[in-house]
């Protein structure tokens, strides 16, 4: 049985952002497929905040095995 996918509420992203300084840089990694993803904007569907990421083009995905 697989694990349930956490949930990310804006409370959750807001505590932990609040440790960090304002000029801090994010990066998006994706450890599954050993990626970089880049921030592209913030956009609303229904009452969730979606957060749109592109991959980075220098970390191409992992090869498959």
């Amino acid at each position: 049985m697989s694990e349930p996918i956490p949930i990310l509420t804006v409370g959750d992203l807001k505590a932990e952002l609040a440790r960090w300084r304002d000029d801090t840089p994010i990066t998006f990694h994706s450890p599954l497929r050993e990626q970089e993803y880049r921030f592209y904007r913030f956009r609303r569907s229904g009452d969730a905040l979606l957060i749109d990421l592109n991959a980075y083009p220098e970390t191409p995905p992992a090869p498959s095995i």
